[in-house]
């Protein structure tokens, strides 16, 4: 994960407003992609986790490198897109594996594509 003054990157995992659900607490996004975006640094793009193990979501697991909640299984949603803005970002969580990262992009494009 970045510095908290640094721009995020694809793997990075942080809490956001959840652009779907007006006045409900943030939840996590991981992103993955930013850098070159119309607006670097100021937006990414993000697919949503949450902790419902619903079909189509990927457990995260052992790709965690920093910032597992130890009582919580996280999953990623590689279907639920959203561009969030940088500062609407509440905090950093942690990071996943880059390997993870990539395989959600993958998904996240077969569902574009489809």
């Amino acid at each position: 994960m970045t510095n908290v003054s640094e721009p995020y990157r694809r793997g990075d995992v942080f809490w956001a407003p959840d652009p779907f659900r007006e006045g409900t607490n943030p939840r996590l996004w991981l992103v993955l992609a930013g850098e070159l975006l119309p607006f670097p640094d100021q937006e990414y793009i993000c697919v949503a986790l949450t902790t419902s193990d619903l079909p189509g979501n990927d457990e995260i697991g052992s790709a965690w490198l920093s910032g597992k909640h130890p009582d919580k299984t996280s999953y990623c949603s590689p279907w639920v897109l959203a561009t969030i803005k940088d500062r609407t970002v509440v905090d950093p969580q942690g990071t996943v594996a880059p390997d993870f990262a990539d395989r959600m992009a993958a998904k996240a494009i077969e569902y574009l594509e489809s």
